[in-house]
């Protein structure tokens, strides 16, 4: 056997089913060893791990909500550790050797651990290899899951063939390609792009917020561009009139270009998810600011520091969160707020006759006034007090989940030395002891209590005091005010509390990805049945533009004044308001979900909200499928040249 017969003789062996069975029991055997020894050291002491935190959690002296916050975290993540990574590892293992690719990974393996090995040893060249390892396990990924889908479409059917040759065409065509590769690099390049010394929070925030929007955009790009061109391309250079006559129906041909590109979507975005979310549990492994290693302070004491109890009960979660309710006499609708509204016209009327005459200039000025008054709602002056009422937490207290209050409090400049003692009183606990903070100027505080502090309405009701309360000798209370007024800003005080867990968050979020990638692709196969490439990429791309952009459209239609300062109506702004709010409405449920958004945020993404949208975009997607064939039965393929 010569060297150049060595490569077949290599993948005959890997595809053969006494070897596939052979590298099976031998690969579960050596991960089962591996496990074992892992459960031998940690229940040694050898091996410390997030078992030790609760412990030390249990042992603390003083237990309080935040302590009950980290407790119930840490619970979680101990329940899913390395066993489920081991699980994972597992079955990945298994479905590339069945899928005879065992060798070709080994020895891949084998030359990256040579190559990275040496790079990893040195501090300044440690960065080049965590690039390779990257690269090379990302890519390798992309490889087997291609192939596993090459054996899902391998059925029998022209819908099936024209899927499987989408995805010889995904990964042979220039534009493509180059996409698929600027992704695999991306995700790669990215970990070692993140600051170091920035807390642990902001960097897996940072981390979330590139990755998944990057991968997002990426695959749109890829999916509307690959989707019209592979079928412009086909009739500008007729090879669409061979298929055709295979013969293949066109709902059958434009059926499998859309699974293709939503199965190549599927196995892009799986990667991607994979190395982020693997990403993502690699850094919440890391020590956050103030602790020694993971999860436990540097102290010793077992409390959990600032940036580890934000990371794992804001970020790393799902969580509900309700505002401030704005009291009956504040509404817009109020018949007070209505009488003061009047009166202040009549007021600048008798100076200026031409005052609000107009319709807008009149819901200005209500607008303007009413902000005015929840402005002055949300202000405390030195040394004074505000109640404040957060209804909508009756699933907190059912759920005995501990709550977070989240406040952020504006002052003259916000100057970053000056602090203020706020002090609180929680009217609906059990417990009427004020909790007083030193607090920061500008940015979020947050404070963890007791579920106890719910009242039996759900609602949460709290006085702020600018000022901290002290008590005398005597048990007198009084306080010492701050130096001047302050103010909480729109949604500057909530609470929050975790409604359910932030891996299952994370799927949620990469399903509605994959659900719009669908959605546009199909936009592409759309454009593409009648549209020339140039034009139906602009149409497409267009589109979702418009998608990504609605929010900001409806607000846009809203506030844009379709009259002139005597009143009179404005034909075209009228036309051009009423437009943009249509297009906007339209794509409304495109844009409300904001997936990437709720997991950077570590808000929940509800089954119903994932529901909802998902059957909206498929109703769009269906109807959008039927347009394509109808107009695909209505062109002459046969004289049209694609330009």
């Amino acid at each position: 056997m010569t060297i150049r017969e060595l490569p077949g003789v290599l993948n005959r062996t890997q595809q053969a089913r006494w070897f596939k069975i052979a590298a099976t029991v031998a690969f579960l055997l050596v991960l089962g060893t591996l496990y074992g020894w892992y459960a031998i050291a940690v229940a040694s002491g050898r091996i410390e791990t997030v078992t030790e935190a609760i412990d030390k959690l249990g042992a603390a002296t003083q237990s309080d909500a935040s302590t009950e916050v980290m407790r119930e975290v840490l619970q979680n993540a101990a329940s899913t550790g390395v066993g489920f990574g081991a699980a994972v590892i597992a079955v990945v293992g298994v479905a590339m050797i069945w899928l005879g690719l065992g060798l070709t990974y080994l020895l891949l393996g084998l030359v990256a651990a040579a190559v990275a090995g040496p790079l990893a040893m040195f501090e300044s060249t440690g960065v080049y290899a965590r690039l390779i390892v990257g690269v090379v396990v990302l890519s390798a990924s992309f490889t087997a899951l291609m192939q596993g889908l090459r054996v899902l479409f391998s059925g029998a059917g022209p819908v099936m063939s024209v899927a499987r040759n989408m995805l010889t065409e995904a990964v042979r065509m220039k534009m493509s390609l180059v996409l698929i590769v600027l992704l695999i690099l991306g995700l790669a390049v990215l970990p070692g792009m993140l600051d170091a010394d920035q807390p642990l929070r902001y960097r897996v925030q940072t981390f979330f917020q590139y990755s998944v929007s990057g991968t997002f955009w990426v695959l749109a790009a890829l999916s509307l561009a690959f989707g019209v061109s592979s079928i412009t391309g086909e009739q500008r250079s007729k090879v669409l009139w061979q298929t055709i006559t295979k013969p293949v129906a066109p709902w059958q041909y434009l059926l499998g270009k859309w699974l293709g590109l939503v199965g190549l979507n599927a196995i892009l975005l799986l990667v991607a998810a994979s190395g982020i979310f693997l990403f993502a549990e690699y850094l919440r492994q890391q020590p956050a600011v103030g602790e020694s290693h993971a999860y436990i302070d540097k102290e010793g004491t077992g409390a959990p520091t600032e940036d580890r109890f934000i990371l794992e009960s804001r970020v790393l979660t799902a969580r509900k969160s309700a505002s401030i309710e704005i009291p009956p006499e504040l509404s817009i609708d109020a018949p007070e707020f209505k009488q003061a509204v009047d009166d202040y016209i009549k007021k600048q009327r008798l100076t200026d006759p031409e005052f609000a005459q107009t319709p807008d200039e009149l819901a200005k000025v209500v607008s303007d006034l009413h902000e005015g008054e929840l402005r002055a709602y949300r202000s405390i002056p030195a040394g004074g007090r505000q109640t404040y009422r957060i209804p909508g937490l009756e699933g907190a207290a059912e759920r005995n989940a501990p709550i977070t209050l989240s406040l952020r409090i504006d002052a003259g400049g916000n100057r970053p030395d000056m602090f203020y003692n706020i002090s609180f009183v929680l009217i609906t606990s059990d417990s009427a002891a004020p909790i007083v903070r030193k607090m920061g100027l500008g940015y979020y505080h947050n404070i963890p209590l007791s579920p106890r502090a719910i009242g039996p309405d759900g609602a949460l009701l709290v006085q702020i005091y600018n000022g901290g309360l002290v008590q005398d000798s005597s048990g007198a209370i009084g306080i010492v005010p701050n130096p001047s007024a302050l103010s909480i800003p729109d949604n500057g005080l909530e609470v929050s509390y975790e409604a359910g867990g932030y891996r299952m968050n994370f799927f949620r979020v990469i399903l509605v990805l994959w659900v719009k990638l669908a959605f546009l692709a199909m936009i592409g196969v759309f454009a593409s049945t009648f549209l020339s490439f140039p034009v139906a990429c602009l149409v497409a791309f267009g589109v979702f533009l418009l998608a990504e952009m609605s929010g900001y459209l409806v607000y846009a239609a809203d506030t844009y004044a379709a009259t002139d300062r005597q009143g009179d109506l404005v034909w075209y702004k009228w036309a051009v308001g009423h437009f943009t709010g249509l297009v906007g409405h339209l794509f409304s449920v495109y844009s409300d979900l904001k997936p990437v958004r709720r997991l950077v945020d570590g808000r929940l993404l509800p089954w119903s909200a994932v529901v909802g949208g998902t059957g909206v975009l498929a109703g769009v997607t269906a109807l959008l499928y039927a347009c394509a064939v109808y107009v695909f039965r209505k062109r002459e393929l046969a004289i049209y040249s694609g330009q």
